[in-house]
């Protein structure tokens, strides 16, 4: 069963601050490159949604402060790249398309979206997805691990697309038991017999 975040606001839906972390608080570098790129989507994502409020138009799809799983995410990127993810104006691609569009789908795109296959056949899908896996190269280890241990979250499409040839979805494996981890010695004394089993005869 895949880890599970708890709720990101107390009973009285105010923020938890440092307890929005998805498990222990990362250093305390990392944690102030966290805190200012998760300011900064908070700040474009509240500008958003002021805009749509004015003129009207449905509510935004993302929250506006960025979510747990999200979080996740920030840190893992943090963790890769230091205080140049919150300064340095290559990552302010990444920063615009977390806002825009989440985290998760930054994962997704990076890790599984479509590529230009020809120089001929270019979409501005595919080219942005090259550009996003290129520029976060070095991530895709932490990547990896966020789809092993959330595949229901990052790899949701290709969970749906086995569901619909009959195939099990993608979860996480289950860890082994103690009997499988002892061989199938139940009788816990090392001798490889099973509960209930006598010895050789004589």
């Amino acid at each position: 069963m895949a880890p599970a975040f708890p709720p990101d606001h107390e009973e009285n839906n105010e923020p938890t601050g440092f307890g929005r972390w998805p498990a222990e608080a990362p250093s305390a570098a990392v944690a102030q490159v966290v805190l200012a790129v998760d300011a900064a989507i908070t700040l474009k994502r509240r500008a958003a949604a002021a805009w749509l409020t004015a003129h009207g138009d449905a509510v935004p799809m993302l929250p506006v402060r960025p979510s747990r799983l999200e979080v996740a995410v920030v840190i893992a990127l943090a963790e890769t790249y230091g205080a140049a993810l919150s300064s340095a104006l290559r990552f302010v691609p990444v920063i615009d398309f977390i806002a825009d569009y989440g985290a998760v789908k930054l994962v997704q795109r990076v890790m599984y979206g479509a590529r230009p296959t020809t120089d001929f056949d270019v979409t501005a899908y595919a080219a942005e997805n090259a550009r996003l896996a290129e520029l976060l190269r070095e991530a895709r280890t932490a990547f990896e691990f966020l789809c092993a241990t959330w595949p229901e979250v990052f790899m949701a499409q290709a969970s749906e697309a086995l569901t619909q040839l009959g195939l099990p979805r993608l979860r996480v494996p289950a860890p082994p038991s103690i009997n499988d981890r002892r061989g199938g010695d139940e009788s816990g004394d090392g001798s490889g017999r099973k509960r209930g089993e006598e010895g050789d005869a004589a």
